[in-house]
Parts: structure tokens; sequence; C-alpha cells
């Protein structure tokens, strides 16, 4: 009999509305480092992060625990075939990423909760690598900054957006707007 593979269906039994606003989870920073220590063993010597809401402390939201995986140059395919064998799956909806920067989709069970996962596969050279870094960074200094994204998060609730590509889309004038915050 074949093992089970250590990440889940993104459309698990138990995962959450895939748009939706829900309350900063504390278990969400210990589930990423869980699966960042599993792509660490299949991955040694590549960074992987924990980015987005799940990785700002009070910062409410989607519940979706996003990581970025840097990828060196050249090593895209064997990197994703790698991701790809321990369950993660392409992505299924949202805002299209191009094939030479895929997401990744699944979900992982941790302490009775069930997580959606987004692994984001960014070349190496990539400003994006940066960007994700200090909107992440910025926010977890700023309460007031979260606030403010919580509350542009709850207007795109609010207006009844249920799809990813629009609620992604929503919500880039104020990441661009943290982005070119003085340091």
């Amino acid at each position: 009999m074949k093992a089970p593979l250590p990440i889940g269906p993104y459309d698990a039994p138990g995962s959450p509305k895939v748009v939706d606003l829900r309350p900063w989870d504390s278990r969400g920073p210990a589930a990423a480092n869980s699966v960042v220590r599993l792509l660490q063993v299949a991955l040694p010597g590549l960074e992987i992060e924990h980015v987005g809401s799940t990785a700002v402390p009070g910062c409410d939201g989607k519940g979706i625990l996003d990581l970025m995986l840097v990828i060196p140059d050249g090593q895209l395919g064997e990197v994703c075939a790698i991701v790809d064998g321990l369950g993660f799956q392409p992505q299924s909806g949202g805002r299209r990423q191009p094939d030479t920067r895929p997401m990744r989709e699944g979900s992982v069970t941790f302490e009775g909760a069930v997580f959606r996962l987004h692994v984001h596969l960014i070349p190496e050279s990539s400003a994006e690598v940066d960007r994700l870094r200090t909107f992440r960074d910025r926010l977890a200094a700023n309460p007031g900054l979260v606030a403010l994204y919580i509350d542009q998060k709850r207007r795109l609730i609010d207006a009844q957006i249920s799809d990813r590509a629009t609620y992604t889309l929503g919500k880039v004038a104020f990441i661009e707007s943290v982005l070119e915050l003085e340091r």
C-alpha cells in the first residue's frame, strides 16, 4: 500500500472558504513552519518563507498559509516536480500565475484544523521576492497598517466579492501603498 502524501487536497474536508475574512489563527505560523520543514527536507538549501496575512500576528484574512519558495535559476522544473511529488497541486483558481512563476496549492491538517496552502515558486532574480518580504515585515511592524489592511479586506467581503482573482485585485492598491512607504 502506498503511503499517503503529506500534503492534502486544496478542497480537503474541513478546509475554510477560499475567500473569507477570518480572525488570525495563532496556529497558522506553526502550521506554516511544519510545511516549511517538510519542503526544506525535500529541497535542502532553498529559501522558503511564510509570507502573507497568516505570517502577521493579528492580521485577519482568508486563513490560507502563503509560502514563498525561492527558486535558483534553471531549477524551476526540478523544484516543481519535487513539490508536486509531496502532494501539491497546480493552481486551481484566482489570478493565474505564469508558468515562469507558478503557484501550487494544497492543505495540511495541524492541531485539529485544516489550513489551505499556497506555495509561490518565485525565481530568485524576481523583484517579487523582496516585495513579499517587505510587505510582510512592514505589516508585522505596524499594527495601524494591519488594521487598515483588515478594513480593506472587510470592504471586499462586504461587497460580496467571492472570486479569488477579484478579491486579490481589490487589495493591490493597498499593498502598493505599503510598499511605497519610506523605510
